[in-house]
Formats: C-alpha cells, structure tokens, sequence
C-alpha cells in the first residue's frame, strides 16, 4: 500500500469511528448520519456539452489559449476554442451553461480588473457583460439553485459572504443583482458547483475545508435560501491541487467531481446520488498543463507564472511555471533598448494583458516592457532606488503597483494605471526598509486574494506583510516566516508553482542548488519543507 494510500485509509478508520463519512478520496461508499436515503430520480443535462452526446465537457486556459476538452467515451480529446492569444488576464474560468437564451452553451469569465465576459456559444467573439467583480475572492457556477430554470453565479467576498446572482437568460442582462445568502464561507479554499449531484434536478456545490474535508452543500431550489446544511464527505482530499466538475460525466444525468494531482493526473468520482461518490477512476494524465481549469474549485494565482534570470553579462532568460513544481526551459529575452540596461526586478502584470514587465534602469531612466513587446522610458530620477519591486495590485483596483525602496531605505509606493507605462505621483510608506537585504513580491502568499510582500533581513528571518488592499497602509503588521533564510544567495517567487493557486519561492544557494519552497496559502501563510529544484543555479546572478 503507498503512503498515499495508508493516509486516507487511517483517515477512513476515524472518521468511520466518529460517525461523520460519506466518501473520502479512496472509499466513496461509506455513509454516516446525516446522508440522504436515497437518491432521486431527476436527470439534469451537463452545462457544457459541445458535441451533445449527454457528457460534460470542460475548458481549459493554457499558455496557447482557450481550449474545449470533450468527453469521447472516457477519453477527453482538445479541440481550440480561442487561440488568438493566451488570455493570460483570465483569473477565473467559468460554463454555466446557457447564460444569452439562445440555446447553445457558454464561457464566462474574469478577469484581474472585475470584468466579467462572455462567450457565446459557437462564436469566438466575447462580450463584456459587467465590470465590479475583483471585490469577490471565489466566483462559482452554481447551476440553477433558485428552480427556475436557469444558470446562476455565486460570489464570496473576502469576509466569507456569498451573493446570488440569479440567472436571467439574455445576453443583455443574464444575470440579477447580488442578493447575500449565506455567511461564513471563508474557511472554504475550493468551491466546485454543479448542475445536480444528488438527483433532485437543482445545482449544488462541493466545498473544501483549509482542515481536509470535503462537503456537499445541496441546492433547494428556494432563492430566499438557495442551500441546504453542508454535509461532511471526509478527508484526505488535499492530495488534488485542484477540485472541478463537467457535470455528468458517465451518463446517468448526475454531476461528477473532477480532482487534479499536482503531477497532472485527473480523477473522476461519479456520483452516487446522495452526494457521496463511487471510488476514484484515472481519467487522464498531463492536466498540468491548465494554467486555469474551467470551474475549478481554487482561487486563481495572483501574480506571475513566469520568473527572470539574470546571468553576469546581463542576458535574460524566463522559465515558465508548469503547475506541477516544475519549470519550463529557459527561454531567452531580448536585450533592452541600447542593449544597456541593468535589469532590476519582474513585476506582475502593469497593464490588463496579465502578463508580467521587465524593469531596467539605465543612466536613472527606468524602461519596462514585456516579452516580445518595445521597452518604454518612464523618465529619469530612478537610479534613486536600490530595489524595485512589482508585487501586484495594492489597491484593488486590478492593476499592477511598483514598489521602490530608496538608498535611505524608505518605500515608496507607485500605483499604476492599468497602461503599464503611467503610475500615479509616488506616496511614502515609511522608513526602516533598509533593515531588509531582499524584498520579494509575486502575488498572494497568505491566500486572502491579495498581493503580500516578502523580506529577509540581514538575520536571516524571512517576514511577511500581508496585503491590505488599503493603498495608504497597504500591508498589515509583519509575521515571522521563521529565520535560516540568508543560506541562499538569490530569492525570487512566481504566483503559483504547483496548480493549486498559492505562491511558491525558489531559493539558490551559494553552491547553486535549487529549492522550491511551496506556498501553503490560507494554511498560515508559511511555506512548506523545500524541495530539491538540481544544481547549476550559480550561473545566474540574481532571480527575479
């Protein structure tokens, strides 16, 4: 038996012995107090179902774009759904299924700056529907909880408030006003919706708690109280980066769940009709390559997939993240205007294309530009600096900050405009950031949706601040990441290394052994034991 296998089973031992399992990861068969008698007989068709044979479908952004995965008799087989570009701004990626009333199934999504978009079905032209949503941490497709008949979203704000916003079925207005249902939501880091999971024709959710358990959350089809109590289904379940569902799955008008490993692999638990499953089944290997999986229970990475190298002649490279811990190979970028400057940081997306910004400083005039595109001069006055950050959003507003620490170790704080070219007159954070001899920024590491910022100080002890989304005190009070940190001579972080949303470090040291340090997110912000990245390091400078 693996340790995999031996976990989940003595987790099966105790939650048998208290009387609380449903299904775990490895037995879906066991059911406690509490369990639905019997399933009903209702069958719901899947929200996404391009080819109409009764199986659900599921959509995926890669770095090559939007693709549609259908199920062939067990087998999903790609076909491109938009390919124009990499849609690298999409945060999160939705099917509810007909959303514009004209019969064929959609895509919504959203993106960094509260957008929501839409596609209609057998169209490659999307919509914009409305723009508000960056105030909500997790946008769920629920199916139809109100009973009327049509797709419907939930949203859960950064206090664990959920808002209903009931399906209207036209493209002009598809959705009602947000109307809160329910509270307390916050301690779920995955929330899967589903057209019908336990037969009786209404949409439900599937829950994950930050302790392991998986709940189901049955619909009622009442949109005064759209859900049921949470039933608990056991542990085991944070051995999947990600939990998702295409619906139906096998047939039989029940919705499955869809679980990710952090190798790729993806397994199918078909429903039994009381919101329990039947034992896991492989359905597919080499899922890793998603960067973001259509109804996929995680929140979205905040912040960069990609991190720069810097080696002594000044040449760039990027490697990619390949949500499995690994990285892709380097890629090289090209020199900077006048082949000259000095590159000091990657900053997360400054404008909507969600794609990160080199900065270079040359004779005090700071460029930025991302890959593929002309470096832009953003004037003189930036040789002040000893560090420039790009941690991300600070504001809220969607768009990209910097962050620069000046040679008497005082941060200054540079809001953009979303242009990537423009920031707003620097405000003065404070002084003391000298204290620091690394500043790291790349996205959320605490889980709360917001962009963190990490620094070493000359002791070795790694600090978090926690992001506030308060542009005038943007972070919260420090939290010790513990000390051991000045063992490594270069630090750099990306959004999300292993496909589960938090953001991860790498850490060189003066050997050149290589370390990822996995974010572990809303489990206390720390980061988990380092794993061994290989040697050769050492032929960079710096990480970025």
């Amino acid at each position: 038996m693996s340790s995999r296998a031996r976990r989940i089973a003595a987790c099966t031992a105790i939650a048998v012995a208290a009387g609380t399992l449903l299904s775990t990861p490895a037995l879906a068969e066991d059911k406690g107090p509490g369990a639905p008698k019997a399933a009903a007989t209702t069958k719901v068709k899947p929200r996404f179902d391009v080819d109409g044979d009764g199986k659900g479908d599921i959509v995926v952004r890669s770095e090559a774009g939007l693709s549609t995965y259908r199920n062939d008799n067990g087998t999903y087989v790609s076909a491109p759904l938009l390919t124009d570009q990499s849609h690298a701004d999409i945060n999160s990626l939705m099917t509810p299924g007909d959303v514009t009333g004209d019969g064929k199934p959609d895509v919504l999504w959203t993106n960094p700056v509260g957008e929501l978009f839409v596609l209609p079905g057998g169209t490659d032209k999307p919509v914009r529907l409305s723009t508000g949503w960056n105030v909500y941490d997790k946008i769920v497709a629920v199916g139809d909880v109100t009973g009327d008949g049509k797709s419907d979203l939930i949203a859960r704000n950064r206090t664990g408030d959920v808002y209903l916003f009931a399906g209207k079925g036209s493209i002009d207005s598809p959705f009602e006003n947000g109307v809160k249902v329910a509270s307390g939501w916050g301690d779920y880091d995955q929330i899967v919706g589903v057209a019908d999971a336990d037969g009786d024709g209404v949409g439900d959710v599937y829950v994950r708690t930050v302790t392991d358990d998986l709940l189901f959350i049955g619909g009622t089809g009442n949109a005064a109280k759209p859900f049921k109590a949470p039933v608990a289904l056991g542990a085991g379940w944070h051995s999947y980066n990600q939990l998702l569902s295409a619906d139906d799955q096998d047939g039989d008008g029940l919705s499955d769940l869809l679980a990710r490993t952090e190798s790729g692999d993806l397994y199918l638990y078909k429903a039994l009709g009381n919101g329990a499953f039947a034992a896991p089944v492989l359905a597919g290997r080499g899922w890793q390559s998603a960067d973001v999986l259509g109804n996929a229970g995680g929140r979205q990475a905040v912040g960069k997939n990609k991190f720069l190298s810097m080696s002594g002649d000044f040449a760039n490279e990027f490697r990619r993240t390949k949500n499995d811990g690994q990285f892709g190979i380097s890629v090289p970028w090209q020199a900077g205007v006048n082949g000259g400057q000095f590159t000091v940081g990657l900053a997360n997306s400054l404008n909507d294309s969600g794609e990160p910004a080199r900065l270079q400083v040359a004779d005090g005039r700071l460029w930025i530009d991302s890959y593929g595109k002309d470096a832009v001069s953003l004037g003189k006055g930036w040789d002040a600096y000893t560090s420039l950050i790009g941690p991300g959003d600070l504001n809220g507003d969607g768009h990209g900050d910097l962050l620069a620490r000046d040679k008497s170790g005082v941060l200054w704080e540079y809001l953009g405009d979303g242009s990537g070219t423009r920031f707003y007159p620097p405000e003065r954070l404070g002084a003391g950031w000298n204290e620091y001899n690394k500043l790291v920024g790349s996205g959320d590491v605490n889980g709360d949706g917001r962009a963190d910022l990490l620094a070493r100080d000359t002791n070795g002890h790694l600090w978090l601040y926690p992001g506030t989304g308060d542009p005038q005190y943007p972070f919260a009070g420090r939290k010790d990441l513990g000390g051991g940190w000045n063992g490594y001579t270069r630090l750099a972080a990306v959004a999300d290394a292993t496909g589960n949303g938090t953001t991860d470090l790498i850490a060189i040291d003066a050997s050149g052994q290589g370390y990822r340090y996995d974010g572990q997110g809303t489990y206390g912000g720390k980061f988990k034991p380092a794993g061994f990245l290989g040697g050769g390091w050492n032929a960079y400078n710096e990480l970025f």
